[in-house]
């Protein structure tokens, strides 16, 4: 009996940074759809080699500015998110950061930023169909007494 074939989902990468500032984490809102979300993004075209590191620190300087540095954690937690407009899954890689340099402003691709407590995250919008919710309680988590 041959075996049958099967559906094999497609995924893009996205790296995230939990940043952590006077036990306050960065939340940004994306302008397209209002749901809020983590800093970050998608593993570009000719980026699959480069260091997460590397990739993470320019999504970092593209959506909060050039002069933002994070001391990142090692530690990740992952989650996937379905984006409806497209009907693409991401695969999300978050890892607790620390701002050390820069103060974060805001690109075009996001109309407001929050700095929120270890509890007034749980009242926003995150984007239906994704993990976001216990990814957050897991970085927090992670992040300890930041």
């Amino acid at each position: 009996m041959a075996a049958m074939a099967r559906d094999i989902q497609r995924f893009e990468v996205s790296l995230k940074a939990f940043i952590v500032r006077d036990g306050r984490v960065l939340l940004l809102r994306e302008s397209d759809t209002g749901w809020w979300e983590l800093p970050g993004g998608r593993i570009d075209v000719g980026e699959e080699w480069q260091p997460h590191a590397d990739i993470l620190a320019r999504e970092i300087a593209e959506e909060l500015g050039a002069d933002v540095r994070l001391d990142v954690s090692p530690q990740a937690v992952t989650w996937v998110r379905y984006r409806a407009m497209d009907g693409m899954h991401l695969l999300i890689i978050a890892r607790p950061a620390s701002l050390i340099a820069g103060e974060p402003r805001l690109s075009d691709e996001h109309d407001d930023l929050l700095w929120i407590d270890r509890d007034g995250w749980q009242q926003l919008e995150f984007p239906p169909q994704s993990g976001y919710r216990e990814a957050l309680s897991r970085l927090w988590a992670l992040a300890g007494g930041q």
